[in-house]
């Protein structure tokens, strides 16, 4: 199966993906005519996918290599700056390329400080994690964090390029594996109900057990990818159809700051949605017409699948308080992301706290096993 294509995406951007496309991007950047090349790693992406870039290519090897700590808390602005700071000293200058090698915090932040430094520099992102592959690293979303709170600030600001190698996920711990399956349920949440249908007839556990070297993972993380850039070439800086993309990060961003201040481990990105596509989908059966029979197959999907992440009652306060700093909240209402069935989005549905907590609760309820929206 071929399996190496190239879509075209807003803003001139491409979308390489496939078995060589390592070789596809050397001559890529080649045609850029970049003064400088900075590579921007953590040190997980360093020692197991600069080799692979490296050794595919002596092109890379007077590259500057930036590397950062892994985690989500190092997107934030001391981090930038400090980028900032290494590309002035190495004397990069507004034709440099900055290559963001690594997973979303690395795309995430990488643009940031593509798109700040000296008002913009050309960027491209190769995304090593599921998670970056199938959603972060495509469609010209940058953002740093602001204490705990997600996304805060940030710029639309396209990528030069994105290149997806199937031959990174090798690297990938099983639970960041399993994090990125989450954004590639949401896709086909909102996006196509057939392919629901068939992905659901697998246990997460199942699919964790394919071989990632095999056609399931390119097809699936290539079908995310159509989707999402279908959704911003119509809508690049979120103004509507893109908005659908947001189903379960409302509560799922709220999720993941809230155990980012806790003491046990910070949730991961997509363990965190997966538990905010719960409680949207809860929503959706309250205030969009979702089937119960749907919400029962998606919430006992989702809570097989993924780690849980009980909030106590006397958490929700402020759980709330986070969301009411997304920036989709408005005079104390929330505007969400919802479906009326798989397959079928609905944007700018506006949620108040005692549907949100009652959500929340749903979510709960699912932990312990009971799957009814009234119990």
């Amino acid at each position: 199966m071929k399996i190496s294509n190239r879509i075209v995406t807003v803003n001139r951007t491409p979308v390489f993906s496939g078995k060589n496309v390592l070789t596809e991007m050397e001559g890529m950047i080649r045609n850029l005519h970049p003064t400088g090349v900075f590579i921007l790693v953590d040190p997980n992406t360093q020692k197991h996918c600069l080799p692979i870039l490296t050794n595919r290519s002596g092109f890379f090897d007077n590259s500057r290599i930036i590397c950062i700590d892994g985690g989500e808390n190092s997107k934030s602005l001391a981090n930038a700056e400090k980028i900032w700071q290494q590309l002035l000293e190495a004397g990069a200058d507004r034709s440099s390329l900055l290559v963001n090698l690594g997973g979303g915090v690395v795309s995430d932040l990488g643009g940031f400080v593509a798109a700040g430094y000296k008002r913009g520099i050309r960027y491209v992102n190769v995304p090593t994690s599921l998670i970056g592959q199938a959603d972060a690293s495509v469609g010209g979303k940058t953002a740093v964090n602001i204490g705990n709170l997600k996304n805060q600030v940030g710029f639309f600001y396209a990528a030069a390029g994105v290149f997806i190698s199937p031959e990174f996920l090798k690297s990938l711990p099983a639970a960041h594996l399993r994090s990125g399956l989450a954004e590639v349920v949401k896709c086909l949440l909102i996006g196509d109900e057939a392919g629901w249908n068939r992905l659901s007839g697998h246990s997460v556990d199942e699919l964790l057990q394919l071989p990632l070297d095999g056609g399931f993972w390119s097809k699936l993380v290539l079908h995310a990818v159509h989707y999402k850039n279908k959704l911003v070439m119509r809508d690049f800086r979120e103004a509507n159809h893109r908005k659908a993309l947001n189903f379960g990060h409302t509560i799922g961003h709220a999720l993941e700051s809230f155990s980012m201040q806790q003491n046990e481990t910070a949730l991961l990105h997509g363990e965190a949605v997966a538990a905010g596509m719960i409680c949207a989908s809860y929503l959706s059966f309250i205030k969009t017409g979702l089937p119960g029979s749907a919400l029962e197959k998606i919430t006992k999907y989702l809570v097989s699948g993924f780690p849980p992440f009980p909030v106590d009652e006397s958490s929700i306060p402020a759980l709330m308080d986070k969301i009411h700093q997304d920036k989709k909240h408005n005079n104390r209402k929330t505007q969400f992301s919802l479906i009326s069935k798989p397959g079928h989005p609905v944007i700018n549905v506006e949620c108040n706290e005692e549907e949100i907590t009652d959500a929340v609760r749903y979510y709960n309820s699912a932990l312990k096993g009971s799957f009814s929206p009234g119990d």
